[in-house]
């Protein structure tokens, strides 16, 4: 491929913001994003076109996804003729060594381990491209079961460490190889120009040991240098001397110095000394990298964030509110107004997702600030009934709504959306517990300047998450579940002045309560 053409991707992923995350990633880096598909199904379907083949140069998946997972839409792409030489990149947020290895086997050509930055996704775009379709590319002597990084779990273990000496009298360098040998990597130099070189070389000296007393370049202007090159100013340094002032310790240590040895060299000394540096180094290179990613993460979550609102809140918003004026014209037919619901609907729905993936994120932040409006509790439960009658009907489960001898004052202060998605939270694992051919039962309560919904199951809440039950990632028994459900809904409720609370014992079963603030507009 010429170098002017940038390489196009068939990225594929069932979360919508996750494509238009990959996509923004990779077009930043100067990709083409040639295709999109929900799941591996749809782009099987794709690749069946001829046109889309030839304008298609490299597959990005997430490895789960509804229909066809990413795994089995590699199997599938290797077994064909046509599409067996692509290269092939599986996103994850979770690797274990057997799925690492099954992928291995079935042709991946590498990884993208979640979370990620659009550099780190480059850098692995552009090495699967150079190696192409065959099995993952791995270095002579790399554990194909840790392609991600890392310290590998192989039998030779972490790589060697490199100890750089630095000393103008031989005899001296030759009994710190004598000492470190054969546990680390020795080099010396034999001043401190060549010190400077070799500690900018690739690879970089993990430690150097420093002697003071050197002619043309001493300890302390060596120490200096090293310290004002970005490329060697983070290598630990332990000054080697025969004979040195405490006013000079502090002096070398001021400057920038770890740690300092004292002629003769003890060997047991030494790699100690030696030794409690590398794990200070290790530390701060973990907290560096954890740092970076950390401010990555925040940017990504900020230009999510910022995504969602513009490119999916404000649509959504005109959708439903068009289908609601739709609705009020009274002219549309049966079928049309049938259509007209489903619309909004599916609209409601895909909203439930953003508040999941933005509004909880603000939230946790302290940063959500609430647009309060009347919310009539008893449409917006019908609503959200409706949306989940397809789950209860595959349940085998009844919705039962209790009518209410005051329905106009069922209006709560709060916003549709999130109210909305406590609403299906709750009744979503409420229908998920219950067993077939029973029921749900949904009623209201009103008072004291408060609405509330409950939301009653015959099951009950298993005692061994009952005290964490708010938590976040507190789940029991589903194997797919995410333990945001309850957590995001008590932060929803309790971000518009409300609560959530539950109760579940043998004599009433399981009742969850959702108290809001009544509206009192007129």
């Amino acid at each position: 491929m010429s170098d002017d053409i940038p390489m196009r991707l068939l990225i594929v992923d069932d979360i919508p913001t996750m494509l238009k995350t990959l996509s923004y990633a990779l077009e930043d880096q100067g990709f083409e994003v040639a295709a999109a598909a929900a799941d591996g199904q749809e782009a099987l379907n794709l690749l069946k076109h001829e046109r889309v083949r030839e304008r298609v140069d490299m597959v990005l998946a997430d490895w789960h996804m509804p229909k066809m997972n990413g795994l089995e839409l590699l199997r599938q792409i290797r077994a064909n003729p046509k599409t067996a030489k692509l290269p092939f990149l599986m996103v994850t947020g979770e690797i274990s060594r057997t799925r690492v290895a099954d992928a291995i086997k079935s042709g991946v050509t590498d990884f993208v381990a979640k979370p990620f930055t659009s550099e780190s996704l480059a850098k692995r775009v552009r090495s699967a491209f150079k190696y192409g379709a065959s099995a993952m590319h791995l270095p002579s002597g790399s554990d194909p079961a840790n392609p991600l990084g890392g310290e590998s779990e192989t039998s030779s273990g972490p790589r060697q460490r490199i100890i750089l000496t630095v000393d103008d009298e031989p005899d001296n360098i030759e009994i710190v190889a004598e000492a470190l040998k054969p546990q680390y990597n020795v080099k010396a130099a034999i001043n401190g120009r060549i010190a400077l070189k070799v500690a900018a070389a690739q690879p970089p000296p993990d430690l150097i040991l420093l002697d003071i007393m050197m002619p043309e370049m001493d300890g302390m202007e060596v120490l200096s240098k090293l310290k004002q090159n970005p490329r060697t100013a983070s290598i630990p340094v332990i000054f080697v001397t025969a004979k040195w002032t405490n006013d000079e310790v502090a002096a070398g240590l001021t400057a920038g110095a770890d740690d300092y040895i004292v002629k003769p060299i003890q060997p047991t000394i030494l790699k100690a000394r030696i030794e409690t540096q590398l794990r200070l180094k290790d530390a701060a290179d973990a907290l560096r990298e954890q740092l970076d990613l950390t401010v990555a993460h925040i940017r990504l979550q900020e230009d999510i964030d910022r995504m969602v609102r513009h490119d999916i809140r404000n649509p959504l918003t005109a959708i439903i509110g068009y289908a609601d004026e739709l609705g009020e014209q009274g002219y549309l037919t049966p079928v049309q107004n049938e259509l007209r619901e489903k619309i909004e609907q599916a609209a409601f729905t895909v909203s439930e997702l953003v508040n999941f993936s933005v509004e909880l994120l603000r939230i946790e932040r302290g940063e959500y600030e609430p647009k309060l409006a009347p919310v009539n509790l008893v449409d917006l439960t019908q609503r959200v009934m409706r949306d989940l009658q397809p789950l209860a009907r595959a349940g085998m489960v009844e919705l039962l709504l209790q009518e209410h001898d005051q329905p106009e004052a069922l209006v709560a202060s709060g916003e549709r959306l999130l109210i909305y998605t406590i609403l299906a939270n709750l009744m979503r694992n409420a229908i998920e517990a219950t067993a077939a051919r029973g029921s749900v039962r949904i009623r209201f309560e009103h008072g004291g300047g408060q609405v509330k919904v409950h939301v009653l199951n015959p099951a009950l809440v298993p005692s061994a998450i009952r005290e964490r039950l708010f938590e976040k990632g507190a789940t029991f028994g589903k194997e797919d579940g995410s333990g945001l459900g309850t957590y995001s809904a008590k932060l929803m409720a309790e971000v518009l002045g409300g609560s959530i609370s539950f109760i579940s014992n043998e004599k009433e079963r399981t009742c969850f309560s959702v108290t809001l603030p009544a509206h009192h507009g007129r």
